[in-house]
């Protein structure tokens, strides 16, 4: 009997401490699983204050500049203050895609910035010929600083919602109220500029509110990583980390991928399907060599590797560090705009370093065609006769909020400048004129 229970008493004693060691155990991992919550919280939100204070300062200097801009009498002096708000404008763009939101307001700030970049570039240009700026260019920059100072004050301004816990990964990184507040001051055209640069001829495309491109069944997080190492072969991989969920209109993944050498990247795919949606990689070109025909072979190779097929440029910008490339697809020997993606590669490695394919997300579908009525010749003769070096293709470009019609794309110069004139398929009306200033930076593809 004084056996049975010692025994008992053992047997109990060995379960109470195989308790005890599993409660510890449970506590140990359940620590490190908050710790390494805690840790990827805190890498996501540096990451996110870095990009948010390193666009406010850029507004700060791209502000003052504009400012200084209005009083430089010196051309010397007034082209190394544009190419310092050229440079501000870069770096602004590449801050801005960390947290770019899929709604009017961001579109049109990263509008304001590649058009305020690529005027600048404009102008330098003229400059080095030893031109002067016309009445029309200075009124243009003073507009240009007006504006800036707005997107300031109100870039400026979202550090108050920050203050009550709200992080900047959650107000930046997600769709919410607050930062709607903000954005709707910039997207509901209160803020108003000049009509400068395009990135190529409807670059802006339309952003449906169904993603007609976007389809297949919904992947993983983790399957989603294996698409990364598909749309990013080739760069050295050391590491691919799940960042979060995208909630805007289109549901994606966010990933942080760590490149040999210490680059980084920014990856962004749709959770149905797996479509590469963004894509952007920070590289400092030291001694750009390649050329235009080879980065836009890059390019097209690109899109045939990520599985975008009948992808035809349309457009090309050389800023002679990197070469920005609007790919759209073709079908049936009409290019259609609104299905394009955006590609910049490095002049020097002729890497794919940046990548936008929300266009093509929105908008890629099948199209039927109705034979057009309006013959090409009759399209070009209802251009104007001033116009020469006349080239012409049938393209189909948005229309109003959610269409699209189907026109001649023509074409033509005028005093060194080209014009694009859209010319309706089946009447024959002109639809749209669309002129670029800077015809030496870059250059239509036909």
């Amino acid at each position: 009997m004084e056996l049975t229970n010692k025994r008992k008493t053992i047997i109990i004693s060995i379960i109470i401490f195989m308790l005890l060691a599993a409660v510890i155990t449970l506590s140990v991992f359940v620590g490190l699983y908050a710790k390494d919550r805690h840790d990827k919280d805190r890498d996501i939100e540096s990451f996110y204050q870095s990009a948010y204070y390193g666009l406010v300062g850029n507004f700060v200097d791209i502000e003052n500049d504009l400012a200084k801009a209005r009083v430089i009498t010196d051309n010397k002096l007034l082209r190394q203050n544009l190419m310092k708000i050229d440079v501000n404008c870069n770096l602004a763009s590449q801050n801005l895609q960390v947290f770019y939101a899929n709604n009017e307001g961001m579109s049109n700030l990263m509008n304001f910035i590649n058009q305020l970049g690529d005027y600048c570039g404009y102008l330098i240009k003229e400059l080095e010929k030893g031109k002067s700026l016309t009445i029309s260019q200075t009124e243009n920059l003073n507009k240009m600083w007006g504006v800036s100072k707005e997107y300031g004050k109100l870039l400026n301004s979202l550090q108050d919602y920050a203050k009550d816990g709200t992080t900047l990964a959650r107000l930046l990184g997600t769709s919410n109220e607050q930062f709607e507040d903000i954005l709707s001051n910039i997207g509901n055209g209160s803020i108003e500029y000049p009509s400068l640069i395009y990135d190529g001829p409807f670059s802006d495309g339309i952003l449906n509110r169904e993603a007609k491109g976007i389809v297949g069944e919904e992947i993983s997080a983790d399957q989603g990583k294996v698409l990364v190492e598909k749309y990013l072969v080739g760069y050295d991989i050391e590491n691919i980390e799940y960042s979060q969920d995208s909630v805007n209109r289109i549901d994606s993944y966010l990933y942080a991928v760590k490149l040999k050498g210490g680059r980084q990247c920014s990856v962004q795919i749709a959770k149905k399907g797996g479509l590469l949606l963004l894509m952007d990689l920070f590289h400092e070109v030291v001694e750009p060599s390649l050329t235009i025909e080879q980065c836009q072979k890059v390019a097209e190779q690109y899109c045939d590797s990520i599985g975008l097929k009948n992808m035809k440029a349309v457009w090309i910008n050389n800023n002679q560090s990197n070469v920005y490339i609007n790919m759209c697809y073709e079908q049936d020997g009409i290019v259609n705009y609104a299905d394009m993606v955006k590609i910049k590669i490095s002049l020097d490695t002729g890497e794919v370093i940046g990548y936008e394919g929300l266009n093509y997300a929105f908008n890629h579908v099948t199209r039927v065609y109705d034979t057009p009525i309006v013959s090409e010749e009759q399209a070009v003769l209802n251009v104007s006769a001033i116009l020469d070096n006349i080239e012409c293709r049938l393209v189909t470009i948005p229309w109003n909020v959610t269409a699209e019609k189907v026109a001649y794309e023509i074409v033509g110069e005028l005093d060194g400048e080209k014009y694009f004139v859209y010319i309706d398929a089946y009447n024959g009306d002109e639809l749209n004129v669309l002129r670029m200033i800077d015809s030496n930076q870059g250059d239509l593809l036909m």
